[in-house]
């Protein structure tokens, strides 16, 4: 099964998720590429069978790099007719979408709408969605917030748990798959 974590990240949270992702389907014998999206990227997500894409939540949304990258792949897979109506879903393809978010938020909530944004992008391509993770992150521009925000002492977030929880998720999603296959 070919892989791919597709992400962008801002004060590295993201990066940590992205790289935890990676490690842990590594360790399944499985050979990720591992992409930071920018302006330049010209990738065929069609290539792989399982995608993870990832931002950290901004004003609740994926990153302007992320959402531009989407929306260009959007056009150019339309005007390729690899975009059908209906978005039916095409088998062996499987997505899954990440996010980090800091702590003047409201938590949870306030990321859900990024990688709702997300899946959406997934399964207009034919991807199953089958899963959205969400992980605290510091906020790198109001250190402040890290302390005293809704969401308690987020300074040393994402953690080794917050870390280890995604990686559980990555195994349990290949074992998963793999006994589906």
């Amino acid at each position: 099964m070919k892989s791919l974590i597709l992400y962008d990240s801002m004060g590295g949270n993201t990066a940590m998720v992205a790289e935890t992702i990676q490690h842990a389907l590594t360790a399944k014998s499985m050979a990720p590429n591992l992409v930071k999206v920018d302006k330049e990227l010209s990738i065929d997500l069609f290539d792989y069978d399982l995608v993870f894409i990832g931002s950290p939540v901004i004003d609740w949304l994926p990153t302007k790099t992320l959402m531009d990258f989407v929306k260009r792949k959007m056009k150019e897979y339309n005007n390729q007719g690899r975009v059908t109506p209906s978005s039916p879903l095409i088998p062996g393809k499987f997505g899954i979408s990440f996010g980090t978010y800091a702590g003047p938020h409201i938590g949870e909530k306030e990321a859900r709408p990024m990688t709702m944004w997300l899946d959406s992008f997934l399964e207009h391509l034919g991807y199953a969605a089958l899963d959205q993770w969400l992980v605290v992150g510091k906020h790198h521009h109001k250190p402040d917030i890290n302390r005293n925000g809704r969401l308690g002492n987020i300074e040393d977030r994402p953690n080794t748990t917050d870390l280890s929880a995604i990686e559980n998720r990555v195994t349990g999603l290949v074992d998963s798959l793999i006994a589906w296959n």
